[in-house]
């Protein structure tokens, strides 16, 4: 009964990869990412849950769901460069917090993803062997040929080495060799086309995402992990003499002078920048702005990067336990606090920067960088405070991380970026270049506004540094139409799989616009 049972359990798992690469080959092939991701990611989440059962999904499992449904759909709505990439991940992430529901955190659920993909080839060949009929000739055939696989590869391996090894070998065996290689590769070529390799990835990728091939080691490592400390006492033998405390309070003293003169040095530079950056703050004349943002902001988050390592560092074993002076505690709690003030202070340099310059990709990536940061600053200190792990720490802050990709997708960042910047209050000082780098999302607000985009261009001409290339109206518009001919070419091409709630936006508008210019 047993070996009827994995045969029809082998039978439907291929049939079902096949059926799964085949709308893979139909959605994909050749084609631009669109609303065949978005159909891809919703066919295999749907499946994914009918073969696990919804109240057997981890509450882990199902936020990672409610990701997938988010950025797979806000692929079609908005077909910004982070939807794809969220879509993908939680994807990932969902499959294999469903496939091994003990799983808590997401950087194991990823290790488990990439142990099953490594699992499934091997997978994969028990599978094809046990479709066949027992005791049928495609058994016995598939079971020797699998036999035989190690050993030509092996012979292979010694078939090389001897060829280098001896020329006359080399000699005698080189015109065989030449025939035979190119008879296998002829016959490679003619089987395995570009569209048949790309169909068999269709059936590793979705047979990894709707299948559990990998064993739960993964799973058992976590396990071993949790979010509080654990104190292990290692009993020394009765006849031992105690270890001395000696390394445990050096160590303590070392981190309080540490921590006390970072702590003073931190305060300086928190009085300094509360006093100039967080009021009335100004420009002063031949003040280098992209300096005192660009530098200044990556020094600032290293040096938060670099606090953090510090406290984990001392905070990492017994010094937890160590109860004979809270100093320690204390002035790690408040060097953490500090570096949320510093925080502020970096958030606040690229606020003024936006004020000066208008918002751009690194700007908003450096405010979702800054908020990660908030978050990973909170649970150090919980961490300090409760005795929490590290593996506390990466858990909670890869959720986080989840929770803002997610969040990400939500927003058009194009049409935001271009309608902020075309009505700020500093218009020399906006980079127009800019416009013309962003998606075809914003075709239909620069054909509305070109006139601010002339008076961008003027008030940047009076500007003693110009850094702009196009300054001239009519080569702006120029490029503008060269960008939107390739739009209107791309959707004449398009096939419905490509199709995004975007596109059809932008279309829709421009041709509004004409209708509008030729009246």
């Amino acid at each position: 009964m047993n070996a009827i049972a994995n045969w029809i359990q082998a039978r439907s798992t291929l049939i079902i990869a096949l059926l799964a690469a085949f709308i893979f080959d139909r959605l994909f092939y050749q084609l631009a990412l669109g609303a065949n991701l978005c159909l891809f990611a919703l066919l295999m989440s749907a499946l994914v849950v009918h073969r696990v059962g919804w109240t057997k999904l981890s509450w882990p499992a199902r936020w990672a769901l409610l990701g997938v449904l988010i950025a797979s759909v806000m692929v079609v709505v908005h077909h910004s460069v982070v939807a794809p990439i969220a879509s993908i991940l939680s994807l990932l992430w969902f499959t294999a917090l469903a496939g091994e529901p003990g799983l808590r955190s997401l950087p194991f659920a990823m290790g488990q993803a990439l142990g099953n993909y490594v699992t499934l080839p091997i997978a994969a060949l028990d599978g094809i062997g046990a479709v066949a009929p027992e005791r049928s000739a495609a058994r016995s055939g598939w079971r020797w040929a699998r036999l035989t696989v190690l050993p030509v590869i092996v012979l292979v391996i010694f078939f090389q080495l001897y060829r280098v090894g001896n020329p006359k070998f080399d000699h005698l065996t080189a015109g065989f060799l030449d025939g035979m290689w190119k008879m296998i590769s002829e016959f490679f070529s003619f089987v395995f086309t570009a569209h048949v390799l790309f169909w068999l990835f269709g059936a590793f990728v979705s047979a990894g995402l709707l299948f559990r091939f990998a064993p739960n080691l993964v799973l058992q490592w976590e396990q071993q992990h949790h979010d509080l400390m654990r104190r292990m006492r290692v009993r020394r033998p009765h006849w031992m003499a105690p270890l001395p405390m000696n390394p445990l309070e050096r160590e303590r003293r070392r981190a309080v002078i540490l921590l006390v003169l970072v702590n003073a040095l931190l305060a300086v530079v928190n009085a300094i920048d509360i006093n100039w950056v967080w009021f009335g703050f100004q420009v002063p004349e031949g003040f280098s702005l992209k300096q005192f943002v660009h530098e200044g902001t990556y020094a600032l988050i290293f040096s938060i990067l670099l606090s953090m390592v510090v406290v984990l560092w001392y905070f990492r074993g017994n010094q937890n336990f160590y109860q004979k002076d809270p100093w320690l505690k204390r002035l790690a709690l408040l060097w953490v606090a500090q570096n949320a003030v510093l925080g502020i202070s970096v958030f606040l340099r690229n606020w003024h920067y936006m004020s000066f310059h208008g918002l751009a990709y690194l700007r908003i990536g450096v405010i979702m960088f800054l908020l990660l940061m908030v978050v990973g600053l909170i649970t150090l200190f919980l961490k300090v405070k409760e005795r929490r792990t590290l593996y506390y720490l990466l858990r909670v802050n890869t959720w986080a991380a989840f929770t803002v990709l997610i969040g990400l997708t939500t927003v058009d960042w194009d049409r935001l970026i271009v309608r902020v910047n075309l009505e700020h209050s500093n218009p020399g000082e906006i980079d127009i270049d800019n416009y013309l780098a962003m998606s075809d999302k914003v075709l239909p607000l620069l054909y509305a506004n070109l006139d601010l985009v002339e008076q961008q261009m003027a008030r940047h001409r009076n500007n003693r540094v110009r850094w702009v290339d196009h300054l001239e109206p009519q080569a702006f518009r120029d490029a503008l139409d060269a960008k939107r001919d390739r739009f209107m070419e791309r959707m004449r091409s398009q096939h419905w799989q490509e199709w995004t709630w975007a596109d059809a936006r932008t279309l829709a508008a421009l041709n509004e616009q004409s209708i509008i210019a030729q009246r």
